[in-house]
């Protein structure tokens, strides 16, 4: 993906959370290998880096 494509889906992730946050939706999006890796950089409140190949594979 290309910087704009990436700001696009972060955009439609944070209305998402909004959404949920603010209504009785509950998401059903599974929290995979990658995703829990990006979780557990946030939460750990270390400096994220650049990552220069984008995987979903982990």
């Amino acid at each position: 993906m290309n910087v704009d494509q990436h700001l696009k889906v972060a955009q439609w992730h944070i209305e998402q959370a909004r959404l949920h946050a603010t209504t009785q939706h509950g998401c059903g999006c599974p929290v995979n290998e990658h995703y829990q890796k990006i979780i557990d950089e946030v939460e750990s409140g270390a400096k994220i880096e650049e990552e220069l190949v984008c995987s979903t594979e982990g």
